[in-house]
């Protein structure tokens, strides 16, 4: 084994005990929640399971106090815009008393940030999977409350959707949150509903699109795509 795979292996060892201490640090250190954040948990859980038609158990929720334990958490250096994640039947978001300071948002955006990632729970305890990702992103943009922004690009980018099943960056969540928006508005949130729960744990781009078509009756693909998309010119 070369040096630099030496050096890999370690610190990937090293991070997973990390990280398993720091679960263990953050529950020791977590207080009782107060009577906002009670209250929103509530009304969240109540909205999503009466979208979703499914009852689950909450997940645990860890404020984080910088960003380097959501880098470890994360097991890479995160970006600014970066304030939360869902791993590990667990939400981890950077608590709302350091929010603003310690990223590019503004303080009041963290309560649609711990709906999103609440989106994420409810959707990995149905379908078993994080994929694709351009839906379960986009799902959670939409269901969050997030305002869709298009940029005059946008067209070209939107067609990109079949670079997201497994993969996220800054432009994924747009482009799931567009798509998702349309899937809903246009067929309704029963067939939405349907192509997920039809999901099982493992599958790949191309069961996804069997299982499109089965529920909508047209391919996903790029020429059915920009079909759609020609009615937004």
């Amino acid at each position: 084994m070369s040096p630099v795979a030496v050096i890999s292996y370690w610190r990937h060892f090293l991070n997973k005990l990390i990280f398993k201490n720091i679960k263990r640090y953050l529950s020791l250190k977590s207080v009782p929640a107060d009577e906002k954040l009670n209250k929103f948990l509530e009304e969240t859980k109540a909205e999503f399971y009466d979208f979703f038609e499914f009852k689950t158990e909450e997940p645990l929720l860890f404020f984080l106090d910088n960003r380097e334990d959501l880098n470890l958490i994360w097991d890479r250096e995160t970006e600014r815009w970066f304030v939360g994640t869902f791993k590990n039947n667990s939400i981890y978001i950077l608590n709302p008393k350091i929010y603003e300071k310690e990223s590019s948002h503004k303080k009041e955006e963290f309560w649609q940030t711990l709906k999103h990632e609440y989106c994420h729970f409810c959707y990995t305890q149905i379908t078993k999977s994080h994929y694709p990702v351009w839906l379960n992103e986009g799902l959670a943009s939409f269901l969050s409350g997030k305002k869709l922004v298009l940029k005059d690009d946008y067209r070209n980018k939107l067609l990109n959707i079949f670079d997201y099943f497994d993969k996220v960056e800054k432009d994924t969540y747009m482009v799931g949150q567009f798509w998702v928006e349309f899937l809903i508005k246009q067929f309704g949130r029963d067939k939405f509903i349907k192509l997920i729960k039809s999901f099982i744990s493992d599958f790949n781009s191309e069961q996804f699109s069997e299982k499109f078509y089965n529920v909508y009756g047209f391919e996903f693909d790029r020429n059915s795509l920009e079909k759609y998309l020609n009615c937004f010119k």
